[in-house]
Order: C-alpha cells, then sequence, then structure tokens
C-alpha cells in the first residue's frame, strides 16, 4: 500500500470530510433527475467503493446515507416514471478479522429503508465486503452498460493511477468523484510507489506554490488521457491544517459540467474550486504601490475572453458556452461580459440575451451568432 491504512471514521467527521460529503450530496442531487426524467432509461446505478458505516460515531450521515436520503427526496419523481435505482455499497477494512464497519453500514441503510418503504419499490442496494481495487474491476460491466455515478472515497492517492483512470476515460455515459489526498505528492511524489500512480518531475512540481498541489495533480491526470478524449476533469481543493485534499470530478457531457461547476461554485463564489482562498483573491482587492491592483480569477476570465470575442475567435454561443465550461467558469460570467460588450456598442447579437447556457446551445440547439460591430 502508498500508505498506512487509516480508521476515518474513529472520530466525528471533521470540517474537510463533511465538505466533500456534501459536494457529492448535491451533486448526486443534481445528477439523479437528469436521468430519472430521461426517456429510455429504466435503470441507473450508483457505485460507492468506500461508504463507511453510513454514519460516524455522533451518526452524523455518511455519503450511503446522504445518497439515500437525496433518493428519497424524487420518490414521486421514480414512482411516476418506473425507474429503478441499484446502489452499490462496499466497505472493507483490510487490517481487520471482524467487519464491525460492513455490519454497520447494512444496519443503518436496511433501518432507512425500513423508515421509508416506498423505497422498496425502486430502490435495491448490493453490499459488497471486498477490496476496493479487485471490485473496481468486477463492477466494470455493471459501469459501463447503465448510467452511472462513480463515487471512490479513498484513503489516499492509489485510485487516481492509469489502470483506473484509462477504464473510466473509455466510458460515456458514466461520471466519477474521486477525493484524493494531493499534498502526499509533494512530500512522497519522488518515491517509486508514488511514480507509478503519476510520475512528477520533483523539481518543476516544488517551483509551483503548495497550495496549488490539487491542480497540479489533476493537470498531470490529464496528461495521461488519449489526446483526442472528451473527459473533463476538474479539481475541487480542500485544505486541513497543512494538508491538501481534493476532489476530481470527470465526466464526458457538458450536462454534467454544468451541474458539477454549479455545484462548486455555489460552495466558494470567489474561486468556485477550493473551500479556501487559493489565489489570494480577498487581497487583490488592495492596491500594490508597485503593480497596481492584481485581477481576481473571475476578473482575468472575463479580461481573456473579451479579447478572444473582440478578435472574433468566438462567433457564437456554442463556442463561448464551450470554451467557459473548459475554462471552469460559469454562463453567467459570460453573460455578464457579453452584455456589457453589446451595451458599449462593440458587439451585435439578436435577442436580449447572448442565451449562453446548456438548455439554448445543447437542448433547444438556439445557436447565437455575434457579429462585431
Amino acid at each position: 500500500m502508498l500508505m498506512p491504512y487509516k480508521d476515518l471514521h474513529s472520530e466525528p467527521f471533521d470540517e474537510t470530510t463533511i465538505t466533500k460529503l456534501e459536494i457529492f450530496e448535491d451533486y448526486a442531487e443534481a445528477w439523479i433527475p437528469t436521468f430519472v426524467m430521461q426517456p429510455g432509461i429504466d435503470e441507473i446505478h450508483v457505485f460507492d467503493f468506500f461508504s463507511g458505516p453510513g454514519c460516524d460515531k455522533n451518526e452524523v450521515a455518511g455519503s450511503p446515507i446522504r445518497l439515500l436520503a437525496k433518493i428519497t427526496s424524487y420518490l414521486g419523481l421514480f414512482l411516476s416514471t418506473k425507474t429503478k435505482i441499484v446502489l452499490h455499497l462496499n466497505e472493507f477494512e483490510p487490517t481487520k478479522v471482524r467487519q464491525e464497519k460492513f455490519d454497520l453500514l447494512k444496519k443503518n441503510c436496511e433501518e432507512f429503508l425500513v423508515a421509508n418503504p416506498k423505497l422498496r419499490y425502486f430502490v435495491t442496494v448490493e453490499y459488497y465486503n471486498e477490496d476496493a481495487e479487485t471490485l473496481f474491476f468486477k463492477l466494470l460491466p455493471k459501469v459501463k452498460k447503465y448510467p452511472s455515478l462513480v463515487y471512490l472515497d479513498q484513503n489516499g492517492v492509489k485510485f487516481i493511477s492509469k489502470q483506473f483512470i484509462q477504464e473510466l476515460e473509455k466510458l460515456s455515459s458514466v461520471d466519477f468523484i474521486y477525493f484524493v489526498s494531493s499534498s502526499y505528492f509533494w512530500r512522497l511524489g519522488g518515491t517509486e510507489e508514488f511514480k507509478r500512480v503519476l510520475d512528477f518531475d520533483m523539481e518543476e512540481l516544488k517551483k509551483g506554490a503548495y497550495r496549488n498541489i490539487h491542480r497540479t495533480v489533476i493537470g498531470a491526470l490529464k496528461k495521461e488521457l488519449p489526446i483526442n478524449t472528451t473527459l473533463k476533469m476538474f479539481p475541487f481543493s480542500l485544505k486541513k491544517g497543512t494538508n491538501i485534499y481534493g476532489i476530481i470530478f470527470g465526466a464526458k457531457h457538458f450536462r454534467a459540467v454544468d451541474k458539477f461547476l454549479d455545484v462548486a461554485w455555489k460552495r466558494n463564489q470567489t474561486n468556485g474550486e477550493a473551500d479556501f482562498d487559493i489565489d489570494n483573491d480577498e487581497k487583490k482587492s488592495q492596491l500594490d504601490i508597485f503593480e497596481g491592483r492584481k485581477m481576481t480569477k473571475v476578473e482575468t476570465f472575463k479580461i481573456e475572453l473579451e479579447e478572444l470575442i473582440l478578435s472574433g475567435s468566438l462567433k457564437d454561443n456554442r463556442e463561448l458556452l464551450i470554451y467557459t465550461y473548459e475554462a471552469g467558469h460559469l454562463p453567467t460570467h459570460s453573460v455578464e461580459v457579453m452584455k456589457r460588450l453589446k451595451k458599449n456598442g462593440k458587439i451585435l447579437y439578436d435577442g436580449k440575451t447572448p442565451a449562453i447556457n446548456y438548455e439554448n446551445v445543447f437542448k433547444k440547439k438556439n445557436i447565437v451568432e455575434y457579429k462585431l460591430k
């Protein structure tokens, strides 16, 4: 193993754990109705490879119970569409003979199902007590077959290695959320064990700011993907003491990207990718007597976007929306730029709004061309 096994449930959930659970919960809430309401889809699957016992020692809900609670909120939708949802919940303690957490997982989930009997009409729960590395490949045929959400809340870094990322990259209807202990690469990235996961140039790594380590990890992962990949991956950094952890979200469809970015920016309206001020944007509002005022992340994006529009590089709302998504920004950031440019007489487009959103571009196919004035 890359690092010793640690019992993450021996103490109450800390703030970082709550944040990652809430992000998973919020994304699941957005993901579920997308497929339940889609014609022709009879069954969807969620895979939680590190489920834990279902709650912490203070009975604060973990990922399995949060997931069941979100499904309950869509009770009427499931019953009306007859869509089935299958949960694959795995908990395994590699150093224990008695698998007490696995027993608690089943107990807590079954108690929830008993308290909410209507869930039995459309929810199936499959429990596993296996090593996640083996189970991942065992369940891969089901991940491939159905619209799936894969959650890998691992204790370490092992599951971002090539063998896992490349398998997920091949799939078309799968969204995944990883939790990675990114700061371990800062300290141990030069060891053979870590190089087998991701091979960094440690001198280059150390030139960057430590607070950006999770961004660096996801940048290295993207280099492992095929050149023509349609997989989009986004980071969300989490700080706990001196350690930097992170969430990696991956999906191939812009609908999924739209939903995840919405979740991320609601958590942090300054940068949309961390639970702390990763770019020191709060200080940028102050004037530096030598360099002037530095631009925030959002301000920098808007300036760069304006240059691309006025140079004619982005000619319509589809091109602009895709650029916005790939930059990790919200469509509203681009709408503000377009409206200002039109008001200032620099561009023209039909209608009151520039129509930069998923609904117009991908669902209604309403393509709006922009003209330089």
